[in-house]
Protein backbone atom coordinates (compact mmCIF):
# COMPACT_ATOMS: atom_id res chain seq x y z
CA UNK A 1 0.00 0.00 0.00
CA UNK A 2 1.37 3.50 -0.83
CA UNK A 3 1.46 6.33 1.35
CA UNK A 4 -0.99 8.97 1.95
CA UNK A 5 1.41 11.45 1.63
CA UNK A 6 5.27 12.76 0.58
CA UNK A 7 7.71 14.51 2.53
CA UNK A 8 7.36 18.09 1.24
CA UNK A 9 3.22 17.88 0.38
CA UNK A 10 0.69 20.32 2.78
CA UNK A 11 -2.60 20.33 4.44
CA UNK A 12 -4.10 22.91 3.98
CA UNK A 13 -1.23 25.41 3.31
CA UNK A 14 -0.45 25.26 6.60
CA UNK A 15 1.27 22.14 7.70
CA UNK A 16 4.09 20.45 5.63
CA UNK A 17 4.96 16.96 5.57
CA UNK A 18 8.50 16.36 7.05
CA UNK A 19 8.46 12.06 7.16
CA UNK A 20 6.21 9.42 7.82
CA UNK A 21 6.84 7.83 11.33
CA UNK A 22 4.05 5.65 12.21
CA UNK A 23 1.63 3.43 10.26
CA UNK A 24 -0.82 -0.10 10.65
CA UNK A 25 -4.25 -0.59 10.68
CA UNK A 26 -5.18 2.54 12.17
CA UNK A 27 -3.90 4.96 9.46
CA UNK A 28 -0.83 6.75 9.28
CA UNK A 29 0.93 9.33 11.04
CA UNK A 30 3.77 12.27 10.33
CA UNK A 31 5.67 14.16 11.47
CA UNK A 32 4.51 17.70 10.27
CA UNK A 33 5.67 21.52 10.50
CA UNK A 34 3.13 24.02 11.47
CA UNK A 35 3.82 27.10 8.84
CA UNK A 36 1.64 29.45 10.95
CA UNK A 37 2.78 28.31 14.86
CA UNK A 38 6.66 27.41 13.85
CA UNK A 39 6.11 23.79 15.61
CA UNK A 40 6.53 20.16 14.65
CA UNK A 41 3.38 18.42 15.04
CA UNK A 42 2.09 15.24 14.55
CA UNK A 43 -0.08 14.51 11.62
CA UNK A 44 -2.60 11.50 11.54
CA UNK A 45 -4.47 10.06 8.73
CA UNK A 46 -6.99 7.52 8.09
CA UNK A 47 -7.88 6.83 4.23
CA UNK A 48 -11.03 8.20 3.32
CA UNK A 49 -12.22 4.58 1.63
CA UNK A 50 -10.98 2.77 4.85
CA UNK A 51 -14.41 1.11 5.66
CA UNK A 52 -13.93 1.28 9.47
CA UNK A 53 -13.74 5.34 10.14
CA UNK A 54 -12.48 5.89 13.87
CA UNK A 55 -10.26 9.18 13.43
CA UNK A 56 -13.78 11.23 13.66
CA UNK A 57 -14.31 9.93 17.30
CA UNK A 58 -10.56 10.87 18.12
CA UNK A 59 -11.37 14.37 17.34
CA UNK A 60 -14.57 14.23 19.46
CA UNK A 61 -12.03 12.73 22.37
CA UNK A 62 -9.04 14.90 21.87
CA UNK A 63 -10.84 17.91 22.05
CA UNK A 64 -13.14 17.38 25.17
CA UNK A 65 -9.35 16.25 26.90
CA UNK A 66 -7.84 19.82 26.09
CA UNK A 67 -6.76 21.30 29.29
CA UNK A 68 -5.38 17.87 30.26
CA UNK A 69 -1.72 17.15 31.36
CA UNK A 70 -1.13 13.88 30.01
CA UNK A 71 -3.08 14.68 26.72
CA UNK A 72 -1.54 15.94 23.82
CA UNK A 73 -2.83 18.95 22.62
CA UNK A 74 -5.06 19.25 19.47
CA UNK A 75 -4.79 21.85 16.55
CA UNK A 76 -6.63 20.82 13.69
CA UNK A 77 -8.98 18.54 12.19
CA UNK A 78 -10.34 17.84 8.39
CA UNK A 79 -11.18 15.61 5.31
CA UNK A 80 -10.63 15.41 1.86
CA UNK A 81 -11.36 13.13 -1.15
CA UNK A 82 -8.38 10.78 0.01
CA UNK A 83 -8.15 11.22 3.68
CA UNK A 84 -9.42 12.11 7.06
CA UNK A 85 -7.02 13.98 8.95
CA UNK A 86 -6.34 15.45 12.73
CA UNK A 87 -2.95 17.15 13.91
CA UNK A 88 -1.87 17.32 17.27
CA UNK A 89 0.85 18.44 19.53
CA UNK A 90 4.24 15.69 18.20
CA UNK A 91 5.29 14.14 21.74
CA UNK A 92 8.75 12.58 20.99
CA UNK A 93 10.05 9.28 20.26
CA UNK A 94 7.13 6.19 21.44
CA UNK A 95 7.58 4.06 24.48
CA UNK A 96 9.62 1.18 22.60
CA UNK A 97 11.69 3.53 20.98
CA UNK A 98 12.97 5.05 24.26
CA UNK A 99 13.32 1.85 26.15
CA UNK A 100 16.01 0.35 23.17
CA UNK A 101 17.93 3.61 24.07
CA UNK A 102 18.10 2.35 27.45
CA UNK A 103 21.06 0.31 28.96
CA UNK A 104 20.37 -3.25 28.40
CA UNK A 105 17.47 -2.29 26.70
CA UNK A 106 15.17 -1.83 29.94
CA UNK A 107 13.62 1.01 31.82
CA UNK A 108 14.55 1.97 35.69
CA UNK A 109 12.13 0.76 38.39
CA UNK A 110 11.65 4.84 38.86
CA UNK A 111 10.99 5.49 35.11
CA UNK A 112 8.49 2.81 35.14
CA UNK A 113 6.74 4.13 37.87
CA UNK A 114 6.22 7.56 36.04
CA UNK A 115 4.98 5.81 33.47
CA UNK A 116 2.40 3.63 35.04
CA UNK A 117 1.24 7.02 36.78
CA UNK A 118 0.68 9.48 33.57
CA UNK A 119 -0.79 6.54 31.82
CA UNK A 120 -3.19 5.79 34.88
CA UNK A 121 -3.86 10.12 34.82
CA UNK A 122 -4.70 9.76 31.08
CA UNK A 123 -7.12 6.68 31.39
CA UNK A 124 -8.87 8.50 34.71
CA UNK A 125 -9.14 12.00 32.33
CA UNK A 126 -10.78 9.86 29.54
CA UNK A 127 -13.01 8.11 31.79
CA UNK A 128 -13.81 11.12 33.69
CA UNK A 129 -14.74 13.36 30.11
CA UNK A 130 -17.19 10.12 29.66
CA UNK A 131 -15.94 7.75 27.25
CA UNK A 132 -14.13 3.65 27.94
CA UNK A 133 -11.36 2.87 26.26
CA UNK A 134 -11.96 -0.44 25.15
CA UNK A 135 -9.01 -1.54 23.78
CA UNK A 136 -6.12 -1.05 26.36
CA UNK A 137 -3.70 -4.22 26.74
CA UNK A 138 -0.93 -5.09 28.34
CA UNK A 139 2.39 -4.34 26.98
CA UNK A 140 5.64 -6.57 25.80
CA UNK A 141 8.22 -7.14 28.86
CA UNK A 142 10.63 -5.03 29.41
CA UNK A 143 8.49 -1.75 29.18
Amino acid sequence: MTDLLSPGEFIKQRWKVIRKIGGGGFGEIYEGFDQETEDNVAIKLESASQPKQVLKMEVAVLKKLQGCNTICKFFGCGRNDNYNYIVMSLQGNNLAQLRREQPRAIFSHGTLLRLAYQILQSIEAIHAAGFLHRDIKPVSSGI
